[in-house]
C-alpha cells in the first residue's frame, strides 16, 4: 500500500553533493549499453508484500489445505520431520467460520430500497445476481480481511454480438487492489485506488495497472524485469482498445474496498482467522497424533509362551507380530496394549475448541452443540449474543459500500445510457437497505409480536405481512384484498320497523299492524 507524500522532499544543498568522476573507457560503454531506469517495483512496498503473503497463507486455511499452509508459515524442517510418517488430520474449522458468518449476513437476501427508480435497482440486482454474490465475497472478506468490487459497462456475454451493454457489478481479489492513501486519513478514500497485475506476452512480462480517481479511469502498461518496473510500454499490445484516459460519468469511483474489520492505524482489513491460527494447528496436531495412536491400537503384537515359535527361523517373527516371553518365563498368550492416556487427550481437545470457539465469537449453539434446548426464538439469540453481534460488526462495513455501489450503478446506466434487464435508470437515488439476522425465525413468536403491534398502532397490516411472509410491498397489498374479501359478510340493512317473511331473505315484509285484524289473514291448510 502506497502512501502519499505528506510533505515534500528536503532540498539536498548542492555544497554537501559529492560527485564521482566516471573513467572514459567507461563512460564510453555506459553510453551504448544503457541500463533501463527503474520506474519502480512490484509489490510497491514490503507491507504489499506481507499482505499478499497473508492472502495466500488464510486462502489456504479456508481451502483446507492446511499442511501446507503451516509449512510455508512455520518454515521449518521439523515439521516436515514431525509429519512425513504421519497421516496430516485436518479440521476445517477456518472453513466452517466462513461460511457460518456468510450464512449469518446473507443466507437471508438484504431488501434494496429506493423511491422513484426501483425498477431499475430491483433489475441491478436481479442480473448481477447481488445476494449470490455478497454472499461468496464475505467468504473471502471473512478469510483474506478484505473484499473487492468493481461496477463496469459491458455486455453481460461478450461472445454474443446482439446483446446490449449493461453494468456490470464484479467482484475482484483484493491481491489486485493497491491504495495511494492519506498518511492523515489511512481509513479514509484513497487518493488514488490502483489494481495492478502481471501478465506475459511472447515470454516479456508486463504490468498492467488500472488508476482509479474521481470520476476517470488512467490505463498503463510497463514493462517488467523480475519485481522491477523498468519502462511504459504501448496499450494497443492488448488489441483491447483501451484508452490512456476514460471518463466514467459518475461522481466517485468504480472500485470498492470493503474491510472485514479494521483495527488501528490501517487501511487493509484483518482476517477472522489472524488471531485464533495456532489454535488450528494445535486442533488439528492433536487430532493427528489421537489418530496414529489408534490405528497403533488396532493392531497389536501378539506375546507367546517359549516353544511356541520356531528357533530355526522356519516362522517370521517379525511378519507375524509376534514376541515370545523369556526362557523360563510362565505365561499365556496375549496381546500387548497400553495405556495411551487417550481421555486426557480428547479432554485438552475439547478445550481447545471450546477457546477457540470463544476467541473468534461463535456461539456453538449456532452449531447445535450448545447445553440445553432453545425454547423460543428470543432464547436462541441470547445464546447466540457474541456470533450476532459479530455479524453485526461485518455489516457496519457492508451497509455503506452497498449503498454507495447501487448509487454509483445508477449514475452509471445513466452516463452510458444502458439498461439493466430492459429497464432505463431514472434519477439515481441513494437506497435503504432492510437486513435480516440469518436465523430461523419463530413464526409463532413473530406473529404474536406483529398482532401485539398492530393492536397498538405501531404499525400497519401491510408492513406486517410484508415481515411475516418477505413479500414486497405490491404483493403485501394484494394480500389484505383477498382478506378482505374473504373476510366480508353481507348482512341486510335491520330496520326495527320492518319484518321479514320465512323463506325469503333480503325482502321486507310488510309491516305488522299494532291492533285490529291481522292485515293478512293465515291461509288455510290444504288438505
Amino acid at each position: 500500500m502506497a502512501k502519499a507524500t505528506a510533505e515534500k522532499s528536503p532540498i539536498i544543498p548542492q555544497s554537501i553533493v559529492k560527485t564521482q568522476s566516471v573513467p572514459p573507457a567507461q563512460q564510453d560503454q555506459q553510453d551504448k549499453d544503457p541500463m533501463p531506469p527503474v520506474l519502480g517495483e512490484f509489490p510497491p512496498t514490503q507491507e504489499d508484500s506481507n499482505r499478499l503473503a497473508n492472502y495466500q497463507y488464510y486462502e489456504q486455511l479456508s481451502r483446507g489445505s492446511h499442511f501446507e499452509a503451516f509449512n510455508i508459515r512455520v518454515r521449518d524442517i521439523r515439521f516436515n520431520q514431525a509429519y512425513e510418517k504421519l497421516r496430516y488430520i485436518k479440521a476445517n474449522f477456518p472453513g466452517l467460520i466462513s461460511k457460518i458468518m456468510a450464512d449469518m449476513l446473507f443466507s437471508e437476501p438484504i431488501k434494496i430500497k429506493v423511491t422513484n427508480n426501483q425498477e431499475f435497482v430491483d433489475a441491478f440486482v436481479r442480473v448481477n445476481h447481488l445476494n449470490m454474490l455478497m454472499y461468496e465475497s464475505e467468504l473471502t472478506n471473512s478469510s483474506l480481511g478484505d473484499a473487492l468490487f468493481k461496477l463496469r459497462v459491458a455486455p453481460m456475454n461478450p461472445e454474443n454480438p446482439d446483446e446490449s451493454s449493461t453494468v456490470i457489478l464484479e467482484e475482484i481479489t483484493p491481491k489486485l487492489y493497491f491504495p495511494v492513501v492519506d498518511p492523515f486519513n489511512v481509513k479514509g478514500k484513497p487518493i488514488k485506488q490502483i489494481l495492478a497485475w502481471k501478465f506475459n506476452i511472447d515470454k516479456q512480462e508486463y504490468l498492467r495497472q488500472e488508476i482509479h480517481t474521481y470520476g476517470k479511469i488512467e490505463n498503463k502498461i510497463f514493462l517488467m524485469n523480475g519485481n522491477k518496473i523498468e519502462g511504459e510500454a504501448d496499450l494497443n499490445i492488448l488489441s483491447l482498445n483501451l484508452k490512456p484516459i476514460e471518463q466514467t460519468g459518475v461522481k466517485g469511483t468504480l472500485v470498492f474496498h470493503i474491510p472485514n474489520f479494521r483495527n488501528g492505524n490501517v487501511h487493509f482489513g484483518e482476517s477472522d482467522y489472524s488471531d485464533v491460527d495456532s489454535l488450528f494447528f494445535a486442533i488439528n496436531n492433536r487430532i493427528t497424533m489421537i489418530d496414529n495412536i489408534l490405528d497403533k491400537h488396532s493392531d497389536p503384537i501378539l506375546m507367546v509362551p517359549p516353544g511356541v515359535l520356531d528357533k530355526d527361523g522356519k516362522v517370521n517373527k517379525k511378519a507375524l507380530g509376534v514376541l515370545e516371553y523369556e526362557e523360563g518365563t510362565a505365561g499365556e498368550p496375549k496381546y500387548i496394549v497400553w495405556d495411551a492416556s487417550l481421555e486426557n487427550a480428547f479432554k485438552y481437545l475439547d478445550k481447545i475448541i471450546e477457546v477457540m470457539f470463544m476467541i473468534t465469537e461463535i456461539s456453538p449453539d449456532i452449531l447445535g452443540m450448545g447445553q440445553g434446548q432453545s425454547d423460543s426464538g428470543r432464547s436462541l439469540k441470547l445464546k447466540l449474543l457474541r456470533t450476532i453481534a459479530k455479524a453485526q460488526r461485518k455489516r457496519i462495513y457492508y451497509d455503506p459500500k452497498i449503498k454507495d455501489i447501487v448509487y454509483i450503478a445508477q449514475q452509471l446506466a445513466v452516463a452510458f445510457g444502458v439498461k439493466c434487464d430492459g429497464i432505463a435508470s431514472k434519477e439515481p437515488e441513494y437506497p435503504e437497505i432492510e437486513w435480516r439476522d440469518g436465523l430461523p425465525n419463530d413464526d409463532l413468536e413473530q406473529a404474536q409480536i406483529e398482532q401485539t403491534r398492530i393492536d397498538s398502532g405501531t404499525t400497519s397490516k401491510k408492513d406486517a405481512i410484508m415481515r411475516l411472509d418477505g413479500v414486497d410491498e405490491k404483493t403485501a397489498e394484494k394480500k389484505i384484498e383477498e382478506i378482505n374479501e374473504e373476510t366480508a359478510v353481507e348482512l341486510p340493512l335491520m330496520n326495527p320497523n320492518t319484518n321479514f317473511k320465512p323463506g325469503e331473505p333480503g325482502k321486507p315484509a310488510a309491516p305488522t299492524p299494532t291492533s285490529g285484524k291481522p292485515a293478512n289473514p293465515p291461509t288455510k291448510a290444504v288438505k
